[in-house]
C-alpha cells in the first residue's frame, strides 16, 4: 500500500537521521564481557549482522504482497456469486443487461490470467539465476559496511556521513574505466567539488579536538581512510550491478532489498563471523571479534540495553528502506538524492542538539560539539553537496543528448522508404551514440541499506531499480 508522498518524505528523513545516530550509539552502550568487565559494545562486525537482519525484513513485506491477493480471492468470489444470484433471482433488474450489476461481477470475479504481484508469471531459470546473483553485490555491500562501521568507531556521525560522498568520485572513475562511459564538463566540475569538499571535511575532523566518542588523531585518520575505501568498494558494486544485473525488472524493490539482507545475513553467519574468531585482534581472547563475547554482552547484561538498541536499529533500518522506496517511487531518484543531503545535515544538527542539550549516556555527553574547525567542515559540506548536484546535472545532460540522438535515428528511419547509405552507414543499422544512457549513480550519502537512490536516474531493469514504484 503506497503512503502519501509527504508522509514518506518526513518518515524517511526521521528514520534516516535516527539510523545514523543509532549506528554510533550502538558502539557506546556498555555491557559485561566474558572477563567480567563493563566495556562499550565495540562490535562492528556484529552490528553489521543486525543491519542485514533489518534489511531482510523486506522479504516479509514482499511475501505479504503476494499473499494478500490470494486471501482476498474467496471474498471476491463470494461477492461475485451474490451479484450473479441477484441477477438470476430478480429478472426485473434486467438480468445480464444490467450494466451496473455486470460491472460489479467483473470487478469481483477472480481472474486466473491476472499477473502475480511479484511481477513475474513464474520462476524461470533466468529469474532464479538473477535472484542468486544478488549474492554478489551483497558481498560487496558486506565488506563496505564493515569498513564503514569500523571507521565510525573513530569519527563523529557527521564526518562519517559526509565522507561517504567519496562514492560519487569512485563511481565516476570506475564507470569510465570499466563501463566505457563518457563524462561531460558538468561531471568533471561535480567531481572536483566533491574532492575539495571531502578533503575539507576530513581535514576538519583531524584538526578538531578529540571528543568522547572519537579516537585519537591516528585512529581518526584510520577511520576516515576506511570509510573512503568502503566507498570505493560500493562504487565497484554499482558498476557490477549496472553491467551484469540489468534484467531484474521482474523483481519488486522489496524483494531485491530483502534478498540482499538475507544473503548478507548468511554470509555474516557462515563466513565472516567464523573467520573473525580465527584472525588475531584486540577483542576478548585475542580475537578480531569474539562472537561468543558479543552474545554474552547482549543477553547477560542486566538492563539488556544492548539488546534493546540492536533490535531498535534493525527496525529502524527496515522502515528507512521501505520509506526510501516510497519516496523514490513518488518523487524520483534526484529528489531523493537531495533529501539524503538533508538527512546528513539533520544528523549533524541532532548531534549538536544532543551535546548542548546535555543528553548523556553513562555520564558522558552524546552527540558532538561545535569548534573552530566546524566552520571548515560546514564549508566542505556545502561544496560537497554542490558537487553532488552539479554531477546530477551532468547526468541530465547525458540523458538529453542520448534521447536526442535516439529521436533523430527514429526520424531518419521513419522518413525513409528504402535503405539508403549515409556516409557508408546503412539506414537500417542503428546509429550508436557516444554515451550509454544507463548512468546509475547511488547518491553520495547512500545508507548501507543498498536501497538508496542515485543522483541520476535508475535505468529500467537495473538492480538499482529497487527504488521503483511504491508498493
Amino acid at each position: 500500500m503506497a503512503l502519501s508522498k509527504w508522509v514518506a518524505v518526513i518518515g524517511m528523513l526521521a528514520f534516516g537521521t535516527v539510523s545514523s545516530i543509532m549506528s554510533k550509539v550502538n558502539f557506546e552502550v556498555r555491557g559485561v564481557n566474558l572477563n567480567g568487565k563493563v566495556v562499550p559494545f565495540h562490535k562492528p562486525w556484529f552490528c553489521v549482522l543486525v543491519m542485514f537482519v533489518g534489511m531482510s525484513g523486506c522479504l516479509l513485506l514482499f511475501v505479504s504482497s503476494l499473499v494478500s491477493p490470494l486471501l482476498a480471492r474467496p471474498a471476491k468470489a463470494k461477492e461475485s456469486r451474490k451479484y450473479k444470484k441477484l441477477m438470476t433471482d430478480n429478472p426485473s433488474l434486467g438480468g445480464e443487461e444490467n450494466a451496473y450489476l455486470q460491472a460489479l461481477i467483473d470487478n469481483t470475479e477472480p481472474s486466473e490470467e491476472q499477473e502475480p504481484e511479484g511481477g513475474s508469471r513464474g520462476c524461470t531459470w533466468g529469474s532464479c539465476l538473477g535472484m542468486l546473483m544478488i549474492a554478489i553485490p551483497s558481498a560487496f555491500d558486506l565488506v563496505a559496511t564493515v569498513l564503514m562501521s569500523i571507521g565510525l568507531l573513530y569519527v563523529t556521525v557527521s564526518i562519517y556521513q559526509m565522507m561517504r560522498g567519496a562514492e560519487l568520485v569512485f563511481a565516476a572513475i570506475f564507470s569510465v574505466l570499466f563501463l566505457g562511459k563518457k563524462l561531460y564538463k558538468l561531471h568533471y566540475v561535480g567531481i572536483a567539488c566533491a574532492v575539495v569538499g571531502i578533503s575539507m571535511v576530513g581535514i576538519a575532523s583531524i584538526l578538531s579536538p578529540e571528543q568522547n566518542d572519537t579516537g585519537t588523531k591516528a585512529q581518526q585518520v584510520l577511520g576516515i581512510s576506511l570509510i573512503v575505501l568502503s566507498q570505493a568498494i560500493q562504487a565497484g558494486q554499482i558498476c557490477f550491478e549496472e553491467h551484469f544485473m540489468k534484467s531484474l525488472d521482474f523483481m519488486k524493490p522489496t524483494l531485491v532489498v530483502g534478498l540482499e539482507g538475507l544473503y548478507g545475513t548468511l554470509l555474516q553467519c557462515l563466513l565472516v563471523l567464523p573467520v573473525a574468531q580465527i584472525l588475531p585482534g584486540d577483542d576478548v581472547g585475542g580475537k578480531l571479534e569474539n562472537t561468543k563475547d558479543s552474545l554474552h554482552m547482549i543477553f547477560d547484561t542486566k538492563d539488556h540495553i544492548i539488546l534493546i538498541t540492536l533490535i531498535f536499529t534493525a527496525f529502524i533500518m527496515l522502515f528507512y528502506n521501505v520509506l526510501g522506496m516510497q519516496v523514490t517511487g513518488h518523487l524520483g531518484a534526484l529528489f531523493r538524492a537531495i533529501l539524503e543531503t538533508t538527512r546528513t545535515l539533520l544528523a549533524w544538527l541532532v548531534g549538536l542538539g544532543m551535546y548542548y542539550g546535555n543528553v548523556t549516556l553513562y555520564g558522558e555527553p552524546l552527540g558532538e560539539s561545535w569548534n573552530d574547525y566546524s566552520y571548515l567542515q560546514a564549508a566542505g559540506f556545502v561544496i560537497l553537496v554542490s558537487g553532488t548536484l552539479i554531477y546530477g546535472m551532468g547526468d541530465e545532460k547525458a540523458r538529453e543528448d542520448a534521447s536526442g540522438a535516439e529521436s533523430e535515428n527514429i526520424v531518419i528511419a521513419a522518413g525513409s522508404t528504402e535503405a539508403i547509405d549515409i556516409g557508408g552507414i546503412p539506414a537500417t543499422e542503428p546509429i550508436a551514440t557516444s554515451f550509454t544512457p544507463t548512468s546509475a549513480r547511488r547518491n553520495a550519502y547512500y545508507d548501507f541499506s543498498t536501497a538508496a537512490a542515485s543522483v541520476g536516474s535508475i535505468p529500467t531493469g537495473s538492480l538499482l531499480a529497487r527504488e521503483a514504484a511504491p508498493e
